[in-house]
């Protein structure tokens, strides 16, 4: 699956001449952010299992650059001529807990139940890799979901919105009952969605002038 290919400069950041992004995730928000950004790029989404359980070992902070990097090592096996490969994992993390994406309605209400009335953080792994050099960061939100009325919380789910997310819901999503489901309190809005476009512009910059 292609979005478009392209070489040169992608959102303001010169890449190395030559150079495609591609973009190793079937995420459609992320997709969405790069376009918006005005990035180029081309979409070639990992086969690798996602990895769902922490090992004990491994900080919170760490995991996701964990789980960003066997996505981005699965894709570099089926690298074409000079690509730089970006991929990304978003979790959504509340008392040291770790909330990944829903796999029914029963656990997606369970994660919206504990997140409501809450401040929590978003995490996102993002990992570049490109010909001798690799880049590793991790961006943190800090967020807060309104409280909302259970007839609220069961018209969302029948939605369906909340498949497919970390914590079983999307910045971006309708209002509830007149004001935004999640707001900002500190961190970038875009890692939220699932790509910290600020942090992928300064890891690009430092990318090109090292290579």
């Amino acid at each position: 699956m292609s979005e478009s290919i392209g070489r040169g400069s992608a959102g303001g950041v010169a890449l190395p001449p030559h150079a495609t992004l591609v973009l190793a995730s079937a995420s459609p928000r992320r997709a969405e952010l790069l376009r918006r950004a005005g990035y180029k790029f081309i979409i070639r989404p990992s086969r690798c299992r996602e990895l769902c359980k922490k090992p004990s070992s491994i900080p919170v902070e760490v995991w996701p650059v964990c789980v960003a990097m066997a996505k981005a090592l699965a894709v570099q096996q089926r690298r074409h001529g000079d690509e730089i490969i970006l991929a990304a994992d978003t979790i959504v993390v509340v008392d040291g807990r770790i909330l990944n994406k829903a796999h029914h309605r029963g656990q997606a209400r369970a994660m919206l139940s504990l997140l409501m009335g809450r401040t929590h953080r978003v995490m996102t792994g993002m990992v570049l890799l490109a010909d001798g050099a690799e880049r590793m960061a991790c961006a943190t939100t800090v967020c807060r979901m309104k409280k909302a009325s259970s007839d609220w919380l069961e018209k969302y789910l029948d939605s369906g919105q909340w498949r497919g997310k970390a914590g079983a819901y999307g910045i971006q999503d309708p209002v509830v009952e007149g004001h935004r489901m999640v707001r900002v309190i500190s961190g970038e809005w875009h890692n939220v969605m699932g790509l910290p476009l600020d942090l992928l512009r300064q890891e690009l910059a430092v990318l090109a002038a090292h290579r």
